[in-house]
């Protein structure tokens, strides 16, 4: 079993390292100057793309979870409650 763990820990670290080694490459690679502008407002600003990019894929991100997570939540208390259940009548049996 231990070997199985050590396992997926490499697995899990090659993962998390060739995603880190990815998004520095992305950020390297995409240096050049974007300017927003908000087009009522009279504001504009000046950043970098890879900026722009990894704010709007960490907002999707948030809000996917968040679409997710009442549906996530859900089944979290559905299996607390049938644990419960599953106690209570394995209790019973045993009196």
């Amino acid at each position: 079993m231990n070997f199985i763990k050590s396992i997926l820990h490499l697995i899990r670290y090659a993962i998390l390292t060739t995603f880190l080694l990815t998004l520095v490459i992305f950020m390297v690679s995409n240096r050049g100057i974007a300017t927003i502008k908000l087009y009522p407002l009279p504001f504009e600003i000046e950043t970098r793309i890879f900026i722009v990019m990894l704010t709007f894929f960490l907002l999707g991100l948030i809000f996917g979870i968040l679409l997710c997570s009442k549906n996530i939540m859900q089944r979290i208390f559905e299996n607390f409650k049938s644990r419960r259940k599953i106690k209570k009548l394995e209790q019973q049996i045993k009196n």
